[in-house]
């Protein structure tokens, strides 16, 4: 049987949040005590209590052939009492009527288990309520009978081994099934065994493996078949496929169903999630997350048993299924995927779901001890996507809008930030505009945030229902608590810089500059691991700056395709230097003009900014006046609906040229194969911008590995070249063209990181 077959140990806590849980969704903030405020409430509780009384009272008790266990809070001998001890702050009259229920289930649990353990008739249960502000307890206390508590367990205890024996039956027919499971194809061709080889290694040995594997390979097959495959012979239990990408995330579905033949009416005994944002997946996105606001979150977990039985009866819960799913039982359509990724084999969902700060799929492997396995597909974005996952960003026009409303208490912490921010601006000033490195995390700001969410924490404990919650104060409020959260990790891997200093909208950012060891972190807990993308060279950068561990398995999958299917040119005398731009313009136009003469069709050409962009447009309009061909220009802030429209129309017309941004939405991720495109033009290096940030990042690369300019600016540029190149040539029967239009293309150094089956002209 698989890895995640059969639990040996079921939490208590688990348990009553499985079968007990009632009542509605209620996700507004709400004050909570920290789980360090809870260890030392918890203390000053128990060390009021005589000599004798236990704490943290390990208990457990097997029920079919599951073992529950758990840990009572305290134990009165004298008074033969279980108390279990919750800490708050506020009102005690604010604590839902759920959530008390929910902690008494959890003490008669307790109760049961220490009188089956002890052969006591009866006993008596406290919950106390431990008021952090001022430390006072509010106790209930109550005597049950053994039986009466044996009678409640067993029923949380049968509803829970009665779920765990259906997804037993499933995982023994998924074993079968797997072993059976034959190759979409028939036969890999020679570079996907090659992948393919290494994920199932990867998987029986517990590592790691680094995968460049050029477009057209068929990597997420290479990926998700071995990796489906390891599941009944090796530890691996789950499949996390994590993209950065939503076309990633359609491709890997695509990818499930044609393994599984999930699109026949046959039944499979596999279960796929796809995990989609909640701002994507909500129905009524006016509303508040709560049962008085919205009829998705009402009764939510009275719903939800019903839900989940259907939900797991169906091979494939992607988005559209689980709106689906939502209006059928009136239940929310993100928490309810929330509930399901528990109980599936393969989740498809975003980078940030594991690697974030508290990421969902983390904290689930963590509380099952699962195994999974992470295919981490387009790796290359990971290096940006982590420093972005692990950065904090103050807006002082956030923190001046929000002291303008704050209520009095709040008013003074902000008015103290604020003070400490203008300090901190009185040495910038005279660089008014400019992005500006600091020292050191600015001590007296940092004092006065912490300040400011406390006195905000205490407004709201005190004001559960207040208005403050839906103004900029909230906003800022999570700002600052993100900026305290990172603060505790800052060192050499992170800087911190202000912009537009003077101008009363200044953005201070807490930087991430190289994000290994958050990533590796996190990536531990994983049972083995497979980045793959089409750019990974040289592997050594990536590695590093990845946080893979020393022993990574390295593989370079030769491509599939023909130095014949492609003409790669350089133009040999272009400069696309900043300097050398207003020169260029002409050049540019009068080769994309010749190349589309002599073959016609769609073309794709990609500029370092916006800007560039512009200027090459308005001469390429004049160029192109008499040829028919048809202009599509990406804007600054498409829509995700606007993006479909212009790749689409690559595949409904004939004679376009898009201009859009290399390192933007259609540099990547973009299939267009056979005549949908014929060519793309690259008029740029992709060099990220010369900045303070980057060149600190430069200086700190160099110290940390010894090249810093090519870790910060050569690799990350030539990546992105390649993938826009890369949109050109998707299938072995496709053919096209690819000019680089810069003369810097033939310099030795670059040409070697450019791939190595390109026959360049």
């Amino acid at each position: 049987m698989s890895a995640g077959g059969k639990p040996k140990s079921v939490a208590i806590k688990t348990l009553v949040e499985f079968a007990a849980k009632t009542g509605s969704l209620d996700r507004r903030f709400t004050p909570a005590p920290s789980g360090q405020e809870g260890i030392e409430g918890h203390k000053r509780v128990t060390n009021n209590r005589a000599i004798g009384y236990q704490t943290e009272v390990s208990i457990s008790i097997i029920y079919g052939d599951i073992t529950f266990r758990g840990r009572a809070d305290g134990f009165n001998p004298n008074d033969n009492c279980i108390e279990e001890i919750k800490t708050f702050y506020g009102d005690i009259t604010n604590i839902p009527e759920n959530h008390q229920q929910l902690h008494w289930a959890q003490a008669k649990c307790y109760g049961w288990m220490y009188c089956a353990q002890h052969n006591c008739e009866e006993i008596n249960l406290a919950l106390i309520y431990f008021n952090l502000g001022d430390e006072q307890e509010y106790r209930q206390d109550e005597t049950w009978s053994a039986i009466a508590l044996q009678e409640f367990f067993e029923q949380l205890a049968e509803k829970y081994c009665a779920w765990q024996a259906q997804i037993n039956q499933r995982l023994l027919q998924l074993d079968d099934w797997i072993e059976q499971l034959q190759f979409p194809y028939g036969e890999m061709h020679s570079g996907q065994r090659i992948m393919a080889e290494a994920v199932y290694k990867a998987a029986a040995t517990g590592r790691v493996v680094l995968a460049e594997a050029p477009t057209g390979t068929g990597k997420t097959l290479a990926a998700l078949f071995p990796a489906l495959k390891a599941i009944p012979r090796t530890a691996v239990d789950k499949i996390f496929y994590l993209t950065a990408k939503t076309t990633g995330k359609q491709l890997a579905l695509e990818n499930v169903a044609l393994i599984s033949g999930s699109d026949t009416n046959t039944w499979i005994p596999l279960r796929t999630l796809e995990l989609t944002a909640q701002e994507k997946s909500c129905l009524e996105p006016e509303k508040k997350c709560s049962g008085d606001s919205c009829p998705y979150a009402l009764d939510f977990y009275t719903k939800l048993e019903k839900a989940r039985a259907t939900a797991y009866k169906l091979p494939l819960l992607d988005k559209q299924q689980l709106a689906e799913l939502a209006y059928q039982f009136k239940i929310c359509p993100f928490y309810l995927s929330m509930e399901m990724s528990r109980w599936v084999d393969i989740v498809i969902a975003d980078v940030n779901y594991y690697f974030d700060g508290t990421p969902l799929l983390l904290g689930l492997t963590n509380e099952f001890n699962w195994n999974p396995y992470l295919l981490i597909d387009e790796s290359h974005n990971l290096i940006d996507r982590g420093r972005s996952m692990y950065t904090a960003e103050l807006q002082r026009d956030d923190l001046l809008s929000a002291k303008k409303i704050a209520p009095a208490s709040i008013k003074k912490s902000l008015e103290k930030a604020n003070k400490a921010w203008l300090a901190l601006l009185k040495n910038l000033i005279q660089d008014t505009n400019e992005l500006r490195l600091l020292p050191a995390l600015p001590e007296k700001l940092g004092q006065a945030l912490v300040e400011f969410t406390n006195s905000y924490i205490e407004f709201l404990q005190s004001n559960p229902e207040h208005p403050i919650q839906e103004t900029i104060v909230q906003d800022f409020f999570f700002a600052a608590l993100n900026y305290q959260r990172l603060a505790d990790f800052f060192d050499e891997d992170f800087c911190i810089d202000i912009q537009d200093a003077g101008s009363k909208k200044e953005i201070l950012t807490l930087r991430n500059l190289i994000p290994a060891t958050q990533l590796a972190a996190r990536g531990i807990f994983a049972h083995s691991a497979c980045y793959f993308s089409a750019t990974l060279h040289p592997a050594h950068y990536y590695q590093v700056l990845l946080g893979l561990p020393e022993d990574t398995v390295h593989i370079n999958v030769p491509s599939p395709f023909r130095q014949e299917q492609l003409n790669v040119h350089i133009a040999h005398q272009l400069s696309t230097r900043y300097k050398d731009r207003k020169d260029a313009i002409e050049p540019i136009c009068n080769i994309v003009n010749e190349q589309i003469k002599r073959e016609p069709g769609n073309a794709l050409i990609f500029f370092s900014s916006y800007e560039f962009m512009q200027q090459v447009e308005m001469h390429l309009r004049r160029t192109l006046t008499d040829t028919g061909v048809e202009l599509l220009i990406q804007s600054r802030r498409m829509s995700e609906e606007d993006r479909q429209e212009f790749i689409a129309k690559f595949n409904q017309h004939k004679n376009l040229l898009g201009l859009a941004v290399l390192g933007g939405a259609f540099s990547e991720g973009v299939d267009l194969s056979g005549d949908a495109l014929k060519g793309v033009f690259i008029a740029t290096l992709g060099l990220p911008q010369v900045n303070p940030v980057n060149e600190h990042l430069k200086s700190v690369m160099q110290k940390k590995f010894g090249q810093g300019y090519d870790f910060t600016y050569t690799y990350p540029g030539i990546q992105k070249v390649i993938q826009a190149a890369g949109r050109v040539i998707r299938t072995k029967t496709d053919t096209g063209y690819v000019w680089l239009l810069d003369q810097r293309f033939q310099q030795n150094s670059i040409a070697a990181l450019l791939p190595d089956w390109w026959p360049i002209k």
